[in-house]
């Protein structure tokens, strides 16, 4: 006897309460310099000369005669630039007609241009500040000037760690106060023995980033953890290839805990708040002639080291 099947009486239809998509799940690039917002697009930086400061000069005065005369240099040749950085998604007028749950138009598109310009930001300031020796005060390489942290049996990051703290302070007269690690780093730092070690008597056997951040002594630490692809659109999906923002590296730094008159700080992101008093806006734009609306985010900044000799950095610091 004939009886209907399962696809007589059922159509297939979109889920409305799950989709599937991908996003990195932090960014800390706006986290690492403190955030200047400016009134122009480019300005100069004002800064003092440092070896004036840290000169011994006052002198013992004898009754009846002047003091020691001193003084001090300043630099005004450093300048910023708020970059502009901008992306748009299209939504034409037939595709929004023709949208099915779950997909939200405004919403999908809005959180991609978003997306887009946090990750600018983060692959910026790794390519600048992260990826390559020669950017600040002082380089150490793994393997080289110490032993990797992932050789367990020959490495000691607690000792490398202190003992390289106390360089940046023999430059700048202060400890470094942050801590930035790929996140391959922090993999093979919370099990190192050394490390471990410390906390057997009082803490799980997992170490976490907040650990790792007080047995460092650091005010501040900080994992990176995105991915990001540099293949073109129309690569197919099966290939392609993913690579990390932060990679095996460190960098120790002082910076300041907000923009400050007369502070050391290794450097300063300088946000140009030129529309809506926010340094990344969405703007909704209107195209008639082509019948379809602009999800469109902008943003200006310029990130931008300002005291070199605050910074120290560790190149490939883990196989």
């Amino acid at each position: 006897m004939p009886n209907p099947t399962v696809n007589d009486v059922h159509v297939d239809q979109l889920l409305t309460n799950i989709s599937i998509a991908y996003q990195n799940e932090s960014y800390i690039a706006d986290q690492l310099f403190p955030k200047v917002p400016v009134m122009k697009q480019s300005d100069k930086l004002p800064a003092y000369d440092q070896s004036f400061w840290f000169r011994d000069e006052a002198k013992r005065r004898a009754p009846g005669t002047v003091p020691q005369e001193g003084g001090f240099a300043v630099d005004t040749s450093a300048t910023y630039f708020c970059d502009e950085f901008a992306i748009s998604k299209d939504i034409p007028d037939e595709v929004r007609a023709n949208y099915d749950q779950p997909f939200d138009p405004d919403k999908e598109a809005t959180m991609y241009v978003t997306d887009k310009l946090m990750l600018r930001r983060e692959v910026a300031f790794a390519t600048d500040f992260f990826t390559s020796t020669g950017v600040w005060g002082t380089d150490k390489t793994g393997g080289t000037d110490f032993t990797l942290w992932s050789n367990y049996s020959g490495s000691t990051p607690l000792t490398d760690v202190e003992l390289y703290k106390d360089t940046v302070n023999g430059k700048i007269g202060r400890d470094p106060n942050t801590f930035v690690i790929g996140k391959q780093v922090e993999l093979q730092l919370k099990w190192h023995p050394d490390i471990l070690d410390t906390f057997k008597y009082t803490s799980p056997a997992i170490i976490g980033a907040d650990k790792l951040q007080a047995v460092f002594g650091f005010d501040r630490m900080f994992v990176g953890r995105a991915i990001y692809t540099s293949d073109k659109q129309g690569t197919a999906e099966s290939s392609v290839t993913y690579s990390r923002v932060w990679g095996k590296h460190g960098l120790m730094m002082y910076v300041a805990g907000a923009p400050s008159l007369m502070t050391p700080s290794a450097g300063y992101t300088f946000t140009w708040r030129k529309v809506s008093g926010a340094d990344q806006y969405i703007e909704r734009h209107r195209d008639n002639r082509a019948k379809k609306d602009i999800v469109a985010g902008y943003t200006n900044y310029d990130q931008k080291a300002t005291a070199t000799a605050a910074g120290l950095f560790l190149s490939g610091a883990v196989a």
